[in-house]
C-alpha cells in the first residue's frame, strides 16, 4: 500500500472517530430549582466520571454528557437526583429539601420529640458516628470539643475511671450533681450512690491534703460508663433551665438524654459487626531533668557527712562511692557514667536513665467488639446486639473486661396499641483499678531520681524472693536495704498494683416497658416503667507485709469484703392532646406523672490488725476484733407535670412547662417545690421574604426554674445508737449524728433566662448558633461547722446565691462539595463566668481548698468570681520592693492574701473537621481551653525538690534576688546557688513562693482524636456477601499544639467537686492510644 493510501486511510479513522466522539458527548444544558425558585451553586456531575459543573445564579448548568450516563444533583440541605441522559439536551430538575436536614426531630425532656425548629432553647445532638467513630471506651471522653457550653473532665487511670461533665458554669457549691442520665426514658444511676460527697475528691475541704496511698485513693468510674457507646443512637443534651424544666429538681446541672438503636425500616434483617483494637501509652508525663543525681545544697552536704558536690561513703562497702539515697532533692553530683554503690547494694554505672518515669507503667491495650442483629416488620421492631470489652490498663496490675447484653424492641400489640420493651444487662470485672499518685508525684517519699533503674524496681525490688514486701534499711529484718532509701513510696506503689487484689465485680441491668397507645386520632396515651439495678461485689486482698513472727502489736495484711446494692424504679404517665385551633394555629396539651424510688445500700467487713496467719484471706483470720459497718439511704420522690405548646403558620412557636415536685430529701413542711418554663421561636426565614444567601434564621428566647434538692437525709434531725456495756448488760445510747439536720431547709432554685440566634447561609452550607445565658442559683446547701452543744459537727444550711452568665457559639460549614470531594467543619466556643453573689449573714466566705499551712487556698467571697486563688504574697517595702532574708531568700507576707488567679477557664471549645474523598475519609477533633490557672503542690514540690527540667536554670550560675535586706534596707548582695534558691524559695510550707510554683496559667489547645477511614468498593464487599466493610486507623489523645505548663499534664486534676478541675494532688498517668476498626454490615 502506497504512502498516500496510508495517509488516506488513517484520516479517514480520525475524521469517523471524531464524529462518533461528538455524536455520543453532547451538551447538556438546564436549570435546577427547587419550590422557591433558582438553587445556585448545586453541584451536577457526570457520575463514575471526573465531569462536573456548578449551577450560576439562576440555577443554570452546562456540562457533556452522553446518552445513558447518569447526571447526580447534589446539594447540602437538598435530596440528591439522578438523572439518565436520553435524547433531550434541556433538563429542568426539581430538588426537594431534605426534612432529615432541614426539620431535624430532637428528643427533648420526658422522651417528648420536637422538630429542631420548634426549640426556644439550646440544645446540642451528637450523633452515633460521633461517639463511636474514635473508638473510645465510653460516651463522655467522646464528647470532648463537641458541644459548646460543656466541659469535659476525664480522670486518668482509663476505661475504669470516671468522666466528668460540667453544663453552663457551677450550679452548686457543695451539693456535688453530675447531669442527669435519661436512657430512653428512665432516669439511671451516675454517681448517686456517692452522695453529696460525690467521686475522687481526696483532697481539698473535705480531705484536705490527703493523698496516701493506703487510705484507698483508686480512681472510682461513674455509671454512665456502663452505657455501650455502640447502642447508642443519639445523644442530646439539654443546657438551660427551660430545657430541662420538667425534670424539676434534678435538672439544675443539665440532663443528658440518650436514645438506642432499634431496627431499621425496609432494611430486614441486619447484622452489623465492630471491632476496636488498639494499644495504650502513657502520655504527657512530668519532665523530669537527668542531669544530677540526689543531693542537697552544698552545706547540707556537708552536714550529713558527704562531701559539697554530694559524694558519700559507707564501711559496708570499702572503696566505693555512694550517694546520699535518703535525700529527696536531686542537687548531687552530675551522671558521670563511673561505677557507684547503690542504694540496693548493687554495682552500676552513675548514668541518667532517660525516660525513666515512663517506666513505672505498662503498654496497655484494649480490645471491644459488637455484634448486633435487627430487623423490623408490621409487628415488631427489634435489635439486639452483644458487647465485649477487654482491658488492660497503662497501670501495673489493672485490668478490667465488660459484657453488655442489649434488646431494644417494639411490638404492635393493636392497630392504635404498641409495647417498647429495652432491656441491658452489663457484667464489669475490675481488678486492681488505677490509684492517685500522690504518694508519687507530691511526696518527698516518693521522689526519686533520674538514675534510678524503675524496671528493676517495678520487676524486682518491690518484694521480697519469699513473696513479702521489700525490707527496708533498719528493719532487722532478712534482705533489708544496706542503706537508708527515701523513695519508698514508688515501691509501695508496685506493691499495691501488682502484689495486692482489689477484684470488683459489678452486674447492672437496665430494664423498661413503655406503652403507646393511640386513644383517638388526636389523644395519646404514654405510659412507662423502668429499673436500674446494680449488685457491687468488691474484695480486697491485702499480703502480709513481713512474715508473722516479726509481729509486735498487730500484725500485716488485710482482708476487706464489701457489698453493694444500687436500685432505682422509675414511671411516669403522659396523655397528649393535639389539634388545630384554625388553619393557622396548632396546639398540643400535655398533662403526666412522674415517680422514682432510689435505694443504696453498703455493706462492709474487714479484719483488724491484720492478719494472724499469713495470706490467708478470712474475716476469721483477723488479728483484732473485725469491723462491720452497714449504710443504707432512700428517697422517694414524684411530681405532676403538664407542657402546653402553640404554634402559628409553623414559623411562630410557645411552650409552656409546669411542675410540682415532691422528695423525701426536704422537710414535709417544705414539700412541694414548683418549677416551670416558657420559651418560644420565631423561623422569620418561613415568615419573610429573604435574600437568596439567607437559607433559614431562627429568633429563640426561654425563661425557666429547676432545682436541686438535698441531700439524702441531710434535713432529718435524727440519732445513732450504740451500746453501752453495763454490770446489768448492754444498754442503749442515743446520739446526734456528726451532721445535725434542718427543718427548714430548702432546695437550690436556679433560675435561668437564654435568648439565642440560628442562622443558615448558601443553601445551609453555612451555619451559626449564637446564645446568651444568664442564671442565678439561690439557697445554696452547704455543710457549715456547728456549736459543739448540738453534739453534731456540721449542719447542712441555705448559705447563699451563685450565678453564671456567658455566651455559646457554634459554627459549621462546608467549605467544599465536589461530586468525589467534600469538607465539612465544626467550631464552637464557649466562655462563662460564675460569682458568688451572697451569703448569710456571719459567713464573710467560703474555703474550698486550704494547702500548705494555709499559705495557698481557694476561697469565695460575696460579691466576686467563684474558682479565685489566694496566697501569701512575698513582702515589700513602703516602695514595693521585695524583701529578702539575711539568707538571701525571699520572705513571705503572712499576715494577708493576695489572689493569684482564678481556677476557671475564660474560654473552652472545640474544632472537628471531616474530610471525605471518594472512598476515603479523614476526621479529627481538637479542644482547647484558654485562661485560668491551675493550683499544683505537687508541682511545687518537685519544682523545689530540682527533679523538673525547668530547674536546670541557676544551677551552674547561682541567683542573686532582686530586693532589699529586711532588716537593713540594703540592696541584697547575697548570691544564692540552684540548689539554695530552689531549696529554700519551693519547699513546702507557709514559706514559700506559691506564685511562682504552685499557681501554673492553663491554657492548651489538643488533638483529641483523629480517624482515617475506607469504606471498601462495593464490588469487592458483594463478593464477600456484604452490604458494606469499612476499615479506619484511630488515635486518641494525640498530641497538645500548645500548652502553657510544661512541666506536668495541663489535664492532671482528678475529682467531681466543681473546684477539683483546678486542683492537682498528685494524679495519675493520662493515655494515648493507636488502634484500628473494622466496621461490617451484613
Amino acid at each position: 500500500m502506497s504512502l498516500f493510501y496510508k495517509k488516506t486511510a488513517g484520516l479517514a479513522l480520525c475524521t469517523l472517530f471524531s464524529a462518533t466522539s461528538l455524536y455520543a458527548q453532547q451538551s447538556i444544558s438546564g436549570i435546577v430549582s427547587d419550590a422557591k425558585g433558582p438553587v445556585s451553586g448545586a453541584t451536577v456531575s457526570v457520575k463514575g466520571t471526573t465531569r462536573g459543573t456548578q449551577t450560576g445564579s439562576n440555577g443554570s448548568f452546562t456540562i457533556q454528557a452522553s446518552p445513558g450516563e447518569v447526571l447526580r444533583v447534589s446539594i447540602v440541605g437538598y435530596k440528591s437526583q439522578e438523572i439518565t441522559v436520553g435524547s433531550s439536551k434541556t433538563l429542568n430538575i426539581k430538588l426537594t429539601e431534605d426534612a432529615s436536614a432541614l426539620d431535624e426531630v430532637v428528643v427533648t425532656a420526658m422522651g417528648i420529640k420536637r422538630e429542631a425548629k420548634a426549640l426556644g432553647y439550646a440544645s446540642s445532638t451528637i450523633s452515633s458516628k460521633e461517639l463511636t467513630q474514635a473508638g473510645t471506651t465510653n460516651i463522655g471522653s467522646a464528647l470532648y470539643g463537641k458541644a459548646p457550653g460543656v466541659q469535659i473532665n476525664s480522670a486518668p487511670g482509663g476505661a475504669s475511671s470516671a468522666v466528668n461533665i460540667q453544663i453552663r458554669g457551677i450550679n452548686s457549691l457543695s451539693n456535688n450533681r453530675q447531669p442527669l442520665y435519661v436512657v430512653d426514658g428512665v432516669m439511671i444511676r451516675n454517681d448517686q450512690q456517692a452522695g453529696s460527697k460525690g467521686l475522687n475528691n481526696t483532697g481539698g475541704i473535705t480531705d484536705p491534703g490527703a493523698q496516701a496511698i493506703w487510705s484507698d485513693n483508686r480512681i472510682r468510674g461513674n455509671g454512665m460508663l456502663d452505657l455501650n457507646p455502640n447502642d447508642i443512637e443519639s445523644m442530646t443534651i439539654l443546657k438551660g433551665a427551660s430545657a430541662t424544666a420538667l425534670y424539676g429538681s434534678d435538672a439544675a446541672s443539665g440532663v443528658i438524654v440518650i436514645t438506642t438503636k432499634k431496627g431499621v425500616k425496609g432494611k430486614g434483617l441486619g447484622i452489623d459487626f465492630n471491632y476496636t483494637g488498639s494499644i495504650e501509652t502513657a502520655a504527657f508525663l512530668p519532665r523530669l531533668q537527668y542531669e544530677y543525681g540526689p543531693g542537697y545544697d552544698a552545706a547540707t552536704n556537708l552536714q550529713v557527712g558527704g562531701t559539697e558536690e554530694g559524694w558519700m561513703t559507707n564501711p559496708l562497702f570499702p572503696g566505693d562511692r555512694l550517694l546520699n539515697y535518703n535525700a529527696w532533692g536531686q542537687f548531687g553530683p552530675k551522671y558521670d557514667g563511673k561505677d557507684v554503690r547503690w542504694w540496693d547494694g548493687s554495682l552500676r554505672k552513675y548514668s541518667a536513665n532517660k525516660g525513666n518515669y515512663g517506666d513505672i507503667f505498662d503498654t496497655g491495650h484494649n480490645s471491644n467488639f459488637n455484634l448486633s442483629i435487627s430487623n423490623q416488620t408490621e409487628k415488631i421492631n427489634y435489635r439486639l446486639s452483644a458487647s465485649n470489652m477487654d482491658y488492660k490498663a497503662i497501670v501495673p496490675g489493672s485490668k478490667m473486661n465488660k459484657s453488655t447484653f442489649n434488646l431494644n424492641s417494639t411490638i404492635k400489640l393493636a392497630d392504635r396499641l404498641d409495647l417498647d420493651v429495652v432491656a441491658s444487662y452489663i457484667n464489669t470485672i475490675t481488678k486492681n483499678r488505677p490509684g492517685l499518685m500522690g504518694d508519687v508525684l507530691g511526696s518527698y517519699a516518693g521522689f526519686f531520681s533520674g538514675a534510678e533503674d524503675v524496671e528493676k524496681m517495678k520487676n524486682e525490688l518491690y518484694q521480697t524472693s519469699d513473696g513479702y514486701r521489700y525490707n527496708p534499711f533498719g528493719s532487722n529484718r532478712p534482705g533489708a536495704f544496706p542503706v537508708n532509701y527515701r523513695a519508698l513510696n514508688l515501691l509501695n506503689y508496685f506493691w499495691q498494683q501488682k502484689r495486692n487484689s482489689y477484684e470488683e465485680k459489678e452486674n447492672r441491668f437496665l430494664g423498661s416497658a413503655t406503652l403507646n397507645w393511640g386513644i383517638l386520632d388526636k389523644l395519646k396515651f404514654r405510659g412507662r416503667l423502668g429499673t436500674d439495678f446494680t449488685g457491687l461485689n468488691i474484695e480486697n486482698k491485702e499480703h502480709n507485709e513481713y512474715a508473722v513472727q516479726y509481729n509486735q502489736t498487730n500484725s500485716t495484711g488485710k482482708f476487706e469484703v464489701s457489698k453493694g446494692i444500687y436500685k432505682i424504679i422509675y414511671g411516669d404517665a403522659l396523655l397528649t392532646y393535639a389539634d388545630k385551633l384554625s388553619d393557622d394555629f396548632d396546639f398540643s396539651l400535655s398533662g403526666g406523672f412522674q415517680s422514682r424510688m432510689e435505694n443504696y445500700d453498703d455493706q462492709m467487713s474487714r479484719t483488724e490488725g491484720g492478719l494472724v496467719s499469713a495470706n490467708w484471706f478470712s474475716l476469721n483470720n483477723t488479728f483484732g476484733q473485725a469491723v462491720t459497718t452497714h449504710v443504707r439511704k432512700e428517697l422517694i420522690k414524684y411530681a405532676y407535670f403538664g407542657l402546653l405548646n402553640l404554634s402559628y403558620k409553623n414559623y411562630l412557636f410557645l411552650e409552656g412547662t409546669a411542675r410540682q415536685e415532691y422528695s423525701s430529701t426536704l422537710p414535709s413542711k417544705n414539700n412541694p417545690y414548683h418549677y416551670g418554663s416558657v420559651n418560644t421561636s420565631f423561623v422569620f426565614s418561613d415568615a419573610f421574604k429573604l435574600p437568596e444567601f439567607f437559607s433559614y434564621g431562627k429568633l429563640r428566647a426561654s425563661y425557666g426554674v429547676v432545682g436541686n434538692d438535698a441531700p439524702i437525709y441531710a434535713s432529718n434531725l435524727a440519732f445513732k445508737q450504740t451500746s453501752l456495756i453495763t454490770v446489768n448488760g448492754p444498754v442503749p445510747s442515743l446520739a446526734t449524728n456528726s451532721s445535725y439536720g434542718n427543718e427548714d431547709l430548702k432546695p437550690e432554685k436556679k433560675t435561668e433566662k437564654e435568648i439565642g440566634l440560628d442562622l443558615k447561609f448558601l443553601k445551609n452550607r453555612l451555619g451559626l448558633d449564637v446564645s446568651y445565658y444568664s442564671n442565678f442559683i439561690d439557697d445554696q446547701i452547704m455543710p457549715l461547722s456547728t456549736a459543739f452543744s448540738t453534739g453534731a459537727s456540721t449542719q447542712f444550711l441555705n448559705v447563699g446565691k451563685i450565678s453564671n452568665k456567658g455566651w455559646e457559639v457554634s459554627l459549621n460549614g462546608t467549605p467544599i462539595q465536589t461530586e468525589n470531594f467534600k469538607w465539612n467543619a465544626r467550631l464552637n466556643f464557649s466562655n462563662n463566668k460564675s460569682r458568688l453573689d451572697e451569703l448569710i449573714s456571719g459567713v464573710p466566705k467560703l474555703i474550698f481548698y486550704d494547702a500548705d499551712q494555709s499559705s495557698i487556698r481557694m476561697e469565695a467571697r460575696p460579691g466576686e468570681t467563684l474558682g479565685n486563688i489566694y496566697v501569701f504574697p512575698r513582702a515589700t517595702n513602703e516602695k514595693g520592693e521585695f524583701l529578702i532574708s539575711d539568707e538571701g531568700n525571699y520572705v513571705i507576707d503572712k499576715s494577708t492574701y493576695v489572689k493569684a488567679g482564678n481556677i476557671m477557664p475564660k474560654a473552652i471549645g472545640g474544632l472537628s473537621n471531616t474530610f471525605n474523598y471518594k472512598n476515603f475519609s479523614l476526621d479529627f477533633t481538637a479542644d482547647y481551653r484558654f485562661g485560668g490557672q491551675m493550683i499544683s503542690t505537687p508541682h511545687k514540690y518537685a519544682y523545689g525538690a530540682g527533679r523538673l527540667e525547668s530547674t536546670l536554670e541557676y544551677r551552674e550560675s547561682g541567683i542573686t534576688l532582686d530586693g532589699v535586706n529586711q532588716n537593713t534596707g540594703a540592696k541584697n548582695d547575697v548570691h544564692l546557688s540552684g540548689a539554695e534558691y530552689y531549696i529554700n524559695n519551693f519547699y513546702w510550707g507557709n514559706n514559700a513562693w506559691n506564685e511562682k510554683a504552685a499557681v501554673l496559667d492553663n491554657n492548651f489547645i489538643k488533638l483529641r482524636e483523629v480517624v482515617i477511614g475506607y469504606n471498601l468498593p462495593e464490588s469487592f464487599t458483594q463478593k464477600l456477601k456484604l452490604n458494606s466493610l469499612r476499615f479506619s486507623l484511630i488515635g486518641r489523645n494525640l498530641f497538645y499544639f500548645y500548652r502553657s505548663i510544661k512541666d506536668i499534664d495541663p489535664e492532671a486534676p482528678v475529682g467531681n467537686y466543681w473546684y477539683s478541675q483546678g486542683i492537682d494532688i498528685g494524679s495519675n498517668a493520662a493515655t494515648r492510644s493507636f488502634g484500628f476498626s473494622l466496621n461490617a454490615k451484613f
